[in-house]
């Protein structure tokens, strides 16, 4: 907006300088104040938006939770199966026997087991345990 004075309607006194000054000054400190809340609310945003509680950061644990509910639901029907299971080997007998025979490999007397001696094809995976030093005291207390 342009504005157009007339000279010969400006009031040439100290008065006149002081209020000028004044508006200017006003005009400026508007300008800033308006600045800096801008960059005040880009500030706010970008922390509602990438902060630690933030938007992604709320999706991303939205998600995990969804993935660990189906893990949980996962282990709670193989737990189901598990305690069936075992409620099976307290009660049934022919359960017991059938575990005894092919865990264990036990057999009635009279039983014979016969061995497929085929060559096995497949690499057992490689025994990545480290053994644990023996560091307990011999039991007769000697050392």
């Amino acid at each position: 907006m342009i504005r157009i004075v007339n000279t010969a309607q400006v009031p040439r006194g100290r008065l006149a300088r002081r209020f000028s000054v004044a508006t200017a000054a006003y005009g400026q400190r508007r300008r800033i104040a308006t600045v800096f809340a801008v960059v005040i609310a880009v500030l706010l945003g970008y922390h509602a938006l990438f902060g630690a509680n933030g938007v992604v950061a709320y999706r991303a644990k939205r998600s995990e939770d969804h993935l660990l509910a189906q893990q949980l639901e996962k282990i709670k029907v193989e737990n189901g199966r598990l305690k069936s299971h075992v409620e099976h080997l307290k009660t049934d007998p022919d359960a017991i026997e059938y575990e005894a025979h092919t865990r264990l490999r036990y057999t009635r007397p009279g039983q014979v087991i016969v061995l497929n001696n085929t060559p096995n094809t497949a690499t057992p995976a490689p025994n990545t345990a480290m053994p644990k030093p023996n560091t307990a005291a011999p039991a007769d207390g000697t050392h």
